[in-house]
């Protein structure tokens, strides 16, 4: 079967890089109109903060729309999520996929099967044992994927991880 590439989302990606200018701009008039110390520091924290989130945010936009790397990547044998990290989530590990909400925001929660989340949690490192721990509170999956930030909804992308974890 063809392997399914799935992108962040040109609009919120736009909007996002948009803001992030728009605030080192304000961090740079408040520099140019700066009367007392706060204004400097706050200003100075407005373009630090903002022009390095709004580099990280150019950075992945060109890396998804001019490098083909895809914010997710499905294909026959594995789901390819890129985050901060690369997570490769192998099929034959997977027991379901199921849509979880908290507030306004959904996610594809990764339910794996009983023997390999007990061998991840062994293997993980205590910042991954933690954010594990975590997840598996608040939505009952180590692993999720964010549906906020790409172009496709929550239910279809997990009806298409579901069809293709039938065939694996």
């Amino acid at each position: 079967m063809e392997e399914v590439k799935i992108y962040s989302s040109l609009w919120r990606m736009m909007l996002l890089l948009l803001a992030s200018i728009l605030f080192v701009f304000a961090g740079i008039f408040i520099l140019h109109m700066h009367r007392n110390i706060f204004h400097l520091v706050a200003g100075w924290v407005s373009i630090l903060v903002f022009g390095c989130f709004g580099i990280v945010l150019l950075f992945s936009f060109m890396k998804e729309r001019f490098f083909g790397k895809a914010h997710l990547t499905i294909n026959d044998e594995e789901l390819t999520y890129r985050r901060f990290r690369t997570i490769h989530v192998r099929f034959a590990d997977v027991a379901s996929f199921e849509v979880r909400e908290i507030g306004d925001n959904e996610f594809v929660a990764i339910n794996y099967k009983p023997d390999v989340e007990r061998q991840m949690m062994q293997n993980a490192s205590i910042f991954g044992y933690l954010i594990r721990s975590m997840n598996k509170r608040l939505i009952d999956a180590l692993d999720s994927i964010s549906v906020t930030d790409i172009s496709m909804k929550a239910d279809e992308l997990c009806h298409l991880l579901n069809e293709r974890l039938k065939r694996a």
